[in-house]
């Protein structure tokens, strides 16, 4: 089960983008999975861990982060952290 926010704002809703399909949600999640070829539990693990190592190199994750970040107005670093943030207290779980 999942918490219940977007990744980078933090809004509480895992599936409303906020009017902005580049905002972080589980279908970014999602899709990044089926990119990946991994189940999502794996690919939040992946990120989070990318996240933690400060290695978010992978194109893809990177073009994520960006498209994040100029989505809700802030800085990729601030995308990044909310993000790390927010899969840390989900995966905990």
């Amino acid at each position: 089960m999942s918490i219940y926010m977007c990744y980078n704002c933090g809004c509480y809703n895992p599936r409303y983008d906020m009017g902005n399909s580049d905002n972080i949600t589980e279908e970014t999640f999602e899709h990044l999975s089926a990119h990946w070829k991994k189940p999502l539990q794996k690919t939040k693990l992946t990120v989070f861990q990318m996240l933690q190592d400060n290695k978010t190199n992978d194109s893809y994750l990177k073009e994520m982060f960006e498209k994040a970040a100029k989505a809700w107005g802030q800085s990729v670093d601030d995308a990044k952290k909310h993000t790390y943030q927010l899969l840390k207290n989900e995966l905990k779980k």
